[in-house]
């Protein structure tokens, strides 16, 4: 058997490429549209031709790459019954079997994260009957299990007669390989190990240590965070229902994007908070290329649909952007400023800044009673592990439809963990006219550091301070 792993660390994505060097033919599995081209390129220097392409599951966080790669080489996508598509395909069942020379893989129907969820059960006939190892899509992770994206507590019961049925049977020793890892938002608190196996899992993993139906339905459910605003037009566009196009962006002139800002363009910067904060133009949306999980924080940030014009350091940038977009299905985009803010600038368009705080500065005004609003725009479970006393909770992808708690009429600190959303969050809400904005560099990994004073919240209450 030959096996490899493909791993998109920005946005938490597993893919495999599994065959038999004997037979020469392999099966990629949940393969990504950024990355197409990786694919090809295994399998050639692994002497393999691509046969078959299989789904785990309609995918909601990210566009596969199923149709580029069938195309590419002329193999069938393989998708449960349940899944629907609209483009051409060849459906699987609950234990349907493929053969490719001595490896077998058994299909399981395991619904739960979504109706057409299915694990993979993987053996290499050379050397045994039973299974090597399971395929188990966005159903078991390292560490947790998948949401129920579609159908919220009944979904979570059928997620746990899942794993009763098909997943928690199994020997110890078989492995675990799921589609997502951690900085993906298709489940909570995933480890950074990219597999695992049955036993550990059983054991360390808190979802499974749940013996009764409603206790798992209840752990599922609770804290679920709000599907990303991106979530219906992905799942469309792997449906087949809406279709695929790619990004063509052309330079734009200062004067050119100028207007088209004014018909409703949305600047989308990619530089640094810092380099943001010294001067941007009116309007423009900051997630810097280098953050973690960018494409997906953009897809969040930016109403779906919204032309989009790029600001970027460099070329490399740009082109990195689009590609990385695209896997989210963010394909609006209209072009780039091709002098940057230098021709911005001189053509005398609007600009703003956002003053740079550090955590030291932060803590000095707070102990002179300076007046001053906290907002920590981290995540929930971020937030209950410590805040600073006062503060207002606003995670990032809230913020702008939250942006009603935010006090107008004061400065406003704002901190994540390190300063990139908080940028991110801040130029959200000054698009809302909301003004008099200090983004805090270090968030609160450097107030901690620092030994500044934090309180906790007890993560059974779920609630948040508003203000």
């Amino acid at each position: 058997m030959i096996f490899q792993q493909i791993l998109n660390e920005e946005s938490g994505c597993l893919s495999y490429l599994i065959g038999c060097g004997e037979a020469g033919k392999a099966l990629v599995v949940d393969p990504g549209r950024d990355r197409v081209p990786e694919y090809l390129r295994l399998a050639a220097k692994k002497g393999l031709t691509i046969s078959h392409i299989l789904e785990t599951h309609t995918h909601a966080d990210h566009i596969s790459g199923n149709r580029d790669l069938a195309e590419a080489v002329r193999a069938p996508i393989l998708v449960h019954r349940a899944a629907g598509v609209a483009f051409e395909h060849q459906d699987v069942s609950d234990g349907d079997e493929l053969r490719i020379g001595n490896v077998r893989f058994k299909i399981a129907h395991t619904p739960g994260h979504t109706p057409d969820s299915i694990c993979v059960m993987v053996s290499d006939l050379s050397r045994g009957e039973a299974p090597w190892f399971v395929l188990t899509g966005d159903m078991l992770f390292v560490g947790s299990v998948g949401r129920p994206d579609l159908g919220g507590a009944r979904a979570a019961e059928d997620a746990w007669e899942s794993l009763q049925r098909v997943l928690l049977p199994l020997d110890d020793s078989v492995e675990v390989y799921p589609a997502h890892g951690a900085g993906s938002a298709c489940g909570k608190a995933m480890s950074a190990k990219s597999g695992s196996t049955i036993g550990f899992e059983r054991r360390f993993n808190p979802a499974l240590q749940l013996r009764d139906r409603q206790a798992f339905v209840d752990f599922l459910m609770k804290d679920l965070p709000p599907k990303p605003p991106s979530f219906e037009k992905i799942v469309g566009k792997n449906k087949g229902l809406i279709s695929l196009v790619v990004a063509k962006p052309r330079p734009f002139t200062a004067r050119e994007a100028w207007e088209a800002v004014q018909r409703g363009d949305v600047v989308l910067d990619l530089r640094d908070p810092g380099t943001y904060g010294e001067m941007h133009i009116a309007g423009a949306v900051n997630v810097w290329i280098e953050s973690p999980q960018f494409a997906e924080r953009v897809a969040g940030m930016v109403a779906a649909g919204a032309p989009l014009l790029l600001l970027a350091q460099g070329p490399s940038d740009l082109d990195r952007a689009v590609q990385a977009l695209a896997r989210v299905g963010v394909d609006e985009i209209s072009g780039f400023l091709q002098w940057g803010m230098i021709e911005w600038r001189s053509e005398g368009f609007p600009i703003e800044t956002v003053p740079q705080i550090t955590v030291s500065e932060l803590a000095e005004w707070l102990e002179q009673g300076r007046d001053v609003a906290v907002i920590d725009v981290r995540e929930h479970a971020e937030w209950i592990d410590g805040h600073i006393d006062g503060a207002i909770h606003l995670p990032m992808l809230e913020a702008a439809a939250r942006r009603a708690e935010v006090p107008a009429d004061r400065p406003k600190a704002v901190l994540c963990a390190g300063g990139l959303r908080s940028s991110t969050a801040i130029s959200a809400l000054k698009r809302h006219g909301l003004q008099g904005w200090y983004n805090v560099t270090g968030g609160m990994t450097a107030w901690k550091r620092f030994g500044y004073p934090v309180v906790r919240s007890s993560s059974d209450s779920g609630a948040s301070p508003r203000a």
